[in-house]
C-alpha cells in the first residue's frame, strides 16, 4: 500500500505493518520499479536525468532496492 504525503512516498507491507518513507531521488526509483526492470536502465536514466556519477548512483540504486526487498516491499528476481 502506497500513499503520498507531502512529496514523500510512504510504503506499508500489511503484512508486517511496517512502512518505508521514500524522498529525494526514491519516489523516482519507485516509479521506475512499478513495471519489472533491471537495475541498470534505472541507473542509466538516473544519471542522464541528475548528472551524477554512474557509479554512486548504482551503489545507491543497489542499497535501495536491497532495503525495499528487506523489507519485503519489493521482490528481486535474480
Amino acid at each position: 500500500m502506497t500513499t503520498t504525503i507531502d512529496g514523500e512516498i510512504v510504503l506499508l507491507n500489511n503484512e508486517t505493518g511496517r512502512y518505508q518513507g521514500l524522498s529525494g531521488v526514491g519516489p523516482d526509483i519507485w516509479d521506475r520499479i512499478q513495471e519489472p526492470t533491471e537495475p541498470a536502465a534505472i541507473v542509466s536514466t538516473l544519471v542522464e536525468e541528475y548528472d551524477v556519477d554512474r557509479d554512486r548512483v548504482a551503489t545507491d540504486v543497489e542499497r535501495f532496492l536491497e532495503t525495499l526487498a528487506a523489507e519485503q516491499l519489493v521482490k528481486i528476481d535474480a
